[in-house]
């Protein structure tokens, strides 16, 4: 087998001429948690570029230096984590964390439906208050089921907000993971008694395959989309309304049959072994220019900017 360390000329392609599988795929999920960073990076920068209070700058800054120092001890890395709901990379570790936790007890349901509730947009200053009223109304609807229908939902709901950048609109709404058609059925009838401003058209049940990992993912992925349906990044100033209008509510809970399960404690740092590089004591820095961490002596640990190169390349030819 290649010896696969060669200092900073070692990238993707050259882990693809080896047998080395578990290098491979470190490398390349770490090549792909560099460029994570680097877009976080960028919306943390927006955020901050808005905002007038060292306080408020402050949480965002946390998020920057998430994973920004590497120690190499060996060929075990260890980086700190910020568990921040902006912060892209432990996000994804939440979502792990909940997909694993709540994915049998909700199968055990039976057959589920992904059930979208939604209102009309508003403007960013009703946006907290939105949400506290949406919030309030399903407990509200929840009650009426069970004193007056017999109806005991069982499931797991999420908050959401995404933004339209056309009427400059913020667009709070509940995704829900519920079981029985029936209830399902009911609890959108409800939702529409109570908010009679909202359309029909606008509110969604569909069945979900149990048997596919990605439908529970998609449930705990993000609290926002914190893009447009072209892709193009929200403002700065729209994404710190939104995490502010979120600041404090709860972006899942369960109900009915589904408690809520003994989540693990909130890992503060992160540990990697990564076999390509030469084991030695050393620091690593994230370089935000370079999309790479980097040693004093300019060693890089994955040469992202030299993967992007050939990736384009290869794709033109």
């Amino acid at each position: 087998m290649t010896k696969i360390i060669e200092n900073s000329s070692h990238y993707l392609e050259t882990l693809e001429l080896t047998s080395d599988c578990s290098s491979k795929k470190s490398l390349e999920s770490q090549y792909y948690k560099a460029l994570r960073k680097y877009n976080t990076n960028k919306k943390v920068f927006s955020i901050i570029d808005t905002l007038k209070s060292d306080e408020q700058k402050q949480k965002y800054w946390k998020t920057y230096h998430c994973n920004e120092v590497l120690l190499q001890q060996g060929t075990v890395f260890r980086g700190s984590l910020c568990r921040k709901r902006w912060c892209t990379h432990c996000n994804r570790i939440k979502a792990s964390e909940m997909t694993n936790g709540y994915k049998e007890p909700l199968r055990n349901l039976g057959q589920l439906y992904f059930v979208t509730l939604t209102r009309p947009n508003v403007k960013g200053r009703q946006l907290k208050s939105e949400i506290q009223k949406l919030i309030k109304a399903f407990q509200k609807i929840k009650d009426n089921l069970r004193k007056n229908y017999d109806v005991k939902l069982s499931g797991m709901r999420k908050l959401e907000v995404t933004y339209n950048e056309e009427t400059d609109t913020y667009h709070p709404h509940f995704h829900f993971i519920q079981s029985n058609l029936n209830h399902a059925d009911l609890l959108q009838e409800l939702w529409l008694k109570q908010f009679t401003n909202a359309s029909i058209k606008a509110q969604d049940i569909r069945t979900i395959d149990t048997d596919n990992e990605k439908s529970f993912i998609e449930l705990f992925k993000y609290a926002t989309k914190e893009t447009t349906k072209e892709g193009k990044q929200y403002t700065g100033e729209v994404l710190h309304n939104i995490y502010s209008a979120l600041e404090g509510q709860r972006i899942f809970q369960t109900y009915g049959s589904i408690k809520k399960v003994k989540e693990p404690k909130e890992a503060k740092d992160e540990t990697n072994n990564f076999q390509w590089i030469e084991p030695k004591e050393e620091i690593w820095v994230y370089i935000h220019e370079e999309k790479d961490w980097i040693t004093a002596s300019d060693e890089k640990l994955i040469n992202t900017l030299e993967i992007e190169k050939n990736i384009k390349s290869y794709a033109t030819n």
